[in-house]
Formats: C-alpha cells, sequence, structure tokens
C-alpha cells in the first residue's frame, strides 16, 4: 500500500508564511514584481516630451518587472488630477505617478485647493530625467554673451518672455532680477511655442524656456543660447555656458521629472521600482530617445530624490509668495 503524501511540517511552515504575507497585503516576493499590470500616471494629455519620457519609461519598467505598466494621462488642474490620485492609492506599487516639480510648486499656486503634501504623500522612488532650462536671444541681438544682457537690464531695462506665470523658467527670471539688478520685464505666453515666436518677432528681448523648446531654433541659427540655468553645462548643448560662468550666482532649482508611489510603499518595493528604472537607463536606445526630445538622463537615488523634495519646499513657497503667483 502506498504511504499517504504528507506535507513535511518544514513545508506546512512555509505554506503558513506565505498565506500570511497574502493576508497583509505584503506577499513573499515584492507586490510590484506579482503584479500582472501597474499604472503609471502622468499630470499631462498624451503627446508632448514628457509623454514621450512617460511611455518610454512604462516599456522600461514593465521588460524589467515582468509586468504591463499601463500609461494613465490625467490631466487638469496644473497636474493635481494626478497627483491627488495616486496621493490616495495603496501603496502596494501598483500605481506610480511621473511628475515634475509642479508637484511642489502647485501647493502654493491653489493653494487651499491641493489634497495632498508633495513630501508625506509620496514615496520617492527616482529623479528620471532633468530638463535644461536655457536663456536664449535672437541671433541678431547685440548682446553675445549673458553678462552683455545683465548690462543691458541694468541700462535701459529688457523684457523676457516665459511660458507663464509662476513656473520654474519664471522663477528663474525674478531669481536674475533680485542678483543683477536692473529692470527684467516679464512678458508671460502660453507655452514654450508662443514665447519663442514673439522672441523672434521683436515682441521681447530674451526669453526664459526649457532647451528642448529652443533647441530645433538654435540649430537653426535663429537664436542663441546666452546661458543654461543649471550648476553644470548641459551635455545636449556643450559649448552653451552655465550662469556662474558668466559670473551670475543665483540659487538654481533643477527642472526634474520623478517617479514617485504613494505614501507607504514597502522600501523593499521602492526599491525593486527603483533598480528597474536604473536598469531602463542603462538602455542606449531609451537614452537617445530622451536625449532626442531634450532630456538628460538622471536616475537617481531614492534618498537624493527625497532630498530635492526637501529643498524644493523650502524654496519654492516663499519666492511664489513674493511675487503673488496664484492660479484662480
Amino acid at each position: 500500500m502506498t504511504a499517504p503524501n504528507i506535507p513535511s511540517r518544514r513545508a506546512l511552515l512555509q505554506w503558513a508564511a506565505a498565506w500570511a504575507a497574502l493576508g497583509t497585503g505584503v506577499p513573499a516576493r515584492a507586490a510590484v514584481g506579482d503584479a500582472r499590470t501597474l499604472r503609471l500616471v502622468l499630470p499631462l494629455a498624451p503627446g508632448g516630451a514628457m509623454d514621450v519620457l512617460g511611455r518610454g519609461l512604462a516599456n522600461g519598467l514593465g521588460q524589467r518587472l515582468g509586468a504591463s505598466v499601463v500609461v494613465e494621462n490625467r490631466a487638469g488642474a496644473g497636474g493635481n488630477l494626478a497627483h491627488e490620485l495616486v496621493a490616495g492609492e495603496k501603496p502596494d506599487g501598483q500605481t506610480l505617478l511621473l511628475t515634475s516639480n509642479a508637484l511642489v510648486a502647485n501647493v502654493t499656486l491653489f493653494e487651499g485647493r491641493v489634497r495632498y503634501d508633495p513630501v508625506r504623500s509620496f514615496a520617492p522612488v527616482s529623479i528620471v530625467a532633468s530638463s535644461p532650462t536655457v536663456i536664449v536671444v535672437r541671433s541678431d541681438a547685440p548682446a553675445r554673451e549673458m553678462a552683455a544682457l545683465a548690462t543691458r537690464a541694468r541700462s535701459t531695462g529688457i523684457s523676457v518672455g516665459t511660458p507663464g506665470f509662476g513656473n520654474g523658467n519664471h522663477l528663474a527670471l525674478v531669481k536674475l532680477q533680485r542678483a543683477q539688478g536692473g529692470d527684467w520685464r516679464h512678458i508671460p505666453y502660453k507655452g514654450a511655442g508662443p514665447a519663442l515666436v514673439g522672441l523672434l518677432g521683436g515682441e521681447t528681448d530674451a526669453a526664459i524656456v526649457a532647451l528642448p523648446a529652443a533647441q530645433a531654433h538654435l540649430q537653426a541659427g535663429r537664436l542663441r543660447a546666452l546661458a543654461v540655468v543649471q550648476e553644470r553645462r548641459t551635455s545636449l548643448a556643450p559649448e552653451v555656458p552655465t550662469l556662474a560662468e558668466a559670473g551670475i550666482t543665483i540659487e538654481l532649482d533643477n527642472g526634474w521629472f520623478g517617479l514617485l508611489a504613494p505614501a507607504g510603499t514597502p522600501a523593499a518595493v521602492v526599491e525593486r521600482v527603483h533598480q528597474a528604472v536604473t536598469a531602463a537607463l542603462a538602455d542606449p536606445d531609451f537614452r537617445m530617445q530622451l536625449v532626442r526630445q531634450g532630456f538628460e538622463p538622471v536616475g537617481s537615488s531614492s534618498q537624493a530624490f527625497a532630498q530635492q523634495l526637501d529643498r524644493d519646499v523650502a524654496s519654492f513657497p516663499p519666492l511664489l509668495k513674493s511675487i503673488g503667483a496664484r492660479v484662480e
């Protein structure tokens, strides 16, 4: 007679541990690794550079996590619809947010109407990429370097276009005026494209925009870049000096694009997603795709991203309030 197939005590203990883990919502393997479908929420409508970044990242994460990563565009309220959606999701790693430093700025711009905290509501995973900000003039402008533009601002005054009111480009202009003195008249446009059209048409003397928006005009010789607003020269336009090289020192706020999970997501899950981001950014094809869109691949640690959020939370509100920036 064949002996019955009775599980060993060790096997029973292993099964019990597995069921206990399932009962608490934390499987033995990180939840993000077991999910067949993950959501990557973006705060913008489809199309545009950030959407390209998000879809490329979704593809890279899906390959490395063994899951289908679905991009969900939740545009509206300056990105707050997406931010609030992810902040309220279960912290199981199955819903992620790709956003910019608007996550921090919106708390002040929409004061009293934001239902999330940029630090307490999220678990930072990684700064995926950055987008350099550049100061440009027409190619026939008399100012051929940043110092000359600053001198003109102090003597006769200049007009400077940006993609809007209260964004990072506008804040860079405010800091420039405070550091250099003079009259830097702000002309806000509805986007970088219109700001550059205004510059080319003679409506303004200069513009501060994201480098990707100006790249085609720079390559065609219609515009000249005087400086990038960051600590180091950018690999996307290595010939353009930094503000510091022009003798101008201001506090810099990097234009980052970061991946976050809801607060309370287990550290092991955050780390597994971070490793997938790092591996995706190591792919030459994905990196080239980002560079073509004007992004610089970053892939920071979770800790470095948390520190960046802390710096932004400390610096953005007082500056935005000082210029009366508010979205009604």
